[in-house]
């Protein structure tokens, strides 16, 4: 007998495939697929080993089906992991890596549920999108919205690809009033002791701390239910057997150190997956078992097509982890953070089965810099209170020390919230050089369009039909290479001085913050002040103030471009002020005085203004 629905697939998705069934597919075996995502939670279930948890739903889900334990995600917030999941690319190749923005996509780049639809699919997505970049909604879902559902298919026999997202677990619930709002249906029973939480090594152990880890728990619960829900809803279809469930988390927990990083506590997260019997593949699935292949996240869209039958298009960077015809194994898990809101950051990650090698490309920056929207987090107020108060234990004083090693390493086995840097340590020099290796090559071979600041890449942008164009065009492969290259620190001053890229140019002078200055670096960074390219022009102002040189025409210069019409200028200038000790005194006035072009500026301003955190 024939079900409703034929076959169906649950996950959560964002990814790409070709319009072609593969040669071992009908129309007939397609299943149908659904996702169930949620935000913020790392790996706080029961069927991950959480003692506290309570997530009955998922927990049986897991026994049900495999519980991947090692899945991870590009990034550690969520519009560039959501960018990566539904094209299937790692968001520095687009461009798209900033937390938020919005770019074009190349031309030849699509998301993935657009090859499901062509290949007869109903594509439905309820409802969190937060993609990086500029897209349509009629041609990316049939139906993206609140009440987007497989159920609402015009043919009972099409096959869908439905996605729920839950969003009740986001850090902002964790704060008390969201947190009641969420839990108010939650029974007494259910809620969380704040004296069985179990606190990491990363935060102070205080009251205020346990109860935020509580609430996070009691929130979790919450998603479970709803999760289960949507479980019920196949059971009552009469369609369960016939489909495949992909529950999984966009990144790590809101709290410090999580959620926005890229360690572990931030992109590893919880994946399981419930395949009927009919669907399994050499025994993928099987009921209770464990996987510990290393999965990306931007592998979701490549699976979801390759169990769909549908071909992969060439340039996807997932690939499919269920199915026939799987690829090798992946050996490294890659990631990469770069600005978050209002501020910058730029890091780069390479982890293997054992060990975490880390990338700072801008150590001059604290690691937990003043973000004004994650400021709300009770772990970060309760870290700088205690660093106000200089209680932090010494792998917490690092959260606020300048400057940062370029190079991180860490024995994930021994050490799994990353606090004990191996770099340094000669037995394992070789790991070392073998991570900082694969991170060459995979910056390399993605063409990393962060490696140049957040404006050029915008006016260049204008000039072609994209980001990823900038270093795929034309002598592209040449040019990325002679910027990673400065970026890494490898041509000579005099070299990158003269460099006719903006991009050399502007991590020249960021590589003469700890350097002692010649003549020649002096007159380059004078001439600097009226490069053509407003980026140069505010790292050579801020390094010249901060080595106390030209002062005043250093200021002058910020203050010019504080006026700058190119948002992302503005925001470079605003940032520089804030940053650097003395350069808020001398223009406080232009400060108070500035007609922000984006929220960004605005969360600047105030703190420099004010230091308070604005709701």
């Amino acid at each position: 007998m024939r079900l409703p629905g034929r076959s169906i697939l649950l996950l959560v998705v964002f990814s790409f495939s070709s319009t072609q069934l593969t040669p071992d597919a009908t129309a007939d075996q397609r299943p149908n697929i659904v996702w169930i995502s949620c935000e913020d939670i790392s790996s706080h279930l029961g069927c991950y080993g959480d003692s506290v948890a309570t997530t009955p739903n998922l927990d049986k889900l897991a026994s049900e089906g495999v519980r991947y334990s090692h899945a991870f995600t590009c990034h550690g917030v969520c519009a560039p992991s959501r960018t990566g999941i539904i094209t299937a690319q790692y968001p520095i190749t687009i461009g798209a890596n900033h937390m938020r923005s919005k770019v074009k996509l190349p031309k030849h780049m699509r998301c993935f549920p657009e090859y499901l639809r062509q290949a007869g699919y109903y594509c439905t997505n309820n409802s969190k999108t937060d993609y990086n970049f500029e897209w349509e909604r009629d041609v990316v879902w049939d139906e993206s919205s609140k009440a987007a559902h497989w159920k609402n298919r015009p043919n009972e026999e099409q096959p869908f690809f439905a996605v729920f997202n839950f969003t009740m677990c986001h850090e902002s619930r964790i704060w008390p009033d969201n947190w009641k709002q969420v839990t108010r249906d939650l029974s007494g029973d259910l809620f969380h002791d704040p004296e069985k939480v179990v606190v990491p090594e990363l935060y102070p152990d205080t009251l205020a701390v346990r109860a935020a880890i509580a609430r996070l728990h009691d929130i979790i619960t919450v998603m479970d239910q709803a999760a289960g829900r949507v479980l019920m809803e196949l059971d009552e279809a009469g369609i369960a057997e016939n489909t495949i469930v992909i529950f999984w988390s966009d990144h790590g927990n809101g709290f410090a150190r999580a959620k926005r990083w890229i360690y572990d506590t931030g992109t590893r997260v919880p994946m399981i997956v419930r395949i009927p019997e009919q669907f399994r593949v050499n025994g993928q699935g099987d009921p209770g078992s464990v996987d510990d292949h290393l999965i990306n996240l931007i592998d979701l869209g490549p699976t979801v097509l390759n169990l769909a039958g549908v071909a992969q298009p060439s340039y996807f960077q997932g690939q499919p982890f269920l199915g026939h015809n799987l690829p090798e194994p992946r050996k490294y898990i890659f990631g990469a953070r770069d600005r978050i809101d209002d501020r910058f950051d730029m890091v780069r990650s390479v982890r293997d089965r054992h060990f975490r090698y880390v990338r700072n490309l801008m150590p001059w920056l604290p690691a937990l810099q003043y973000v004004q929207y994650a400021e709300r987090s009770i772990t970060r107020q309760e870290l700088r209170r205690a660093a106000a108060e200089d209680t932090l234990s010494v792998q917490q004083r690092g959260l606020f020390e300048t400057p940062r090693p370029q190079d991180e390493l860490y024995n994930l086995e021994a050490d799994p919230y990353e606090l004990n840097n191996l770099a340094e340590d000669p037995q394992y020099a070789d790991r070392l050089a073998q991570l900082q290796n694969e991170c060459d090559h995979w910056q390399r071979d993605v063409r990393d369009a962060h490696i140049v600041p957040e404006s050029i890449l915008i006016t260049e942008e204008q000039s072609l039909s994209s980001r990823w164009d900038i270093f795929h065009g034309e002598d592209g492969e040449e040019r990325w290479q002679r910027v990673f290259d400065a970026v890494m620190n490898r041509a000579s001053r005099k070299e990158r001085s003269q460099s006719e890229d903006a991009g050399e140019r502007w991590w020249n002078f960021a590589h003469m913050a700890d350097t002692n200055l010649s003549e020649f670096d002096e007159a380059n960074l004078l001439n600097g002040l009226s490069d053509e390219s407003p980026a140069v022009m505010i790292m050579a102002a801020r390094l010249m103030y901060q080595r106390k040189l030209h002062r005043q025409a250093a200021v002058a210069t910020l203050r010019d471009l504080l006026r700058h019409k190119i948002p992302a200028v503005q925001h470079a200038a605003i940032l520089t002020v804030d940053e650097v000790e003395g350069l808020a005194d001398e223009l406080r006035g232009e400060v108070s005085q500035i007609d922000p072009l984006d929220k960004y500026v605005k969360r600047v301003a105030e703190h420099i203004l004010n230091g308070s955190v604005q709701p």
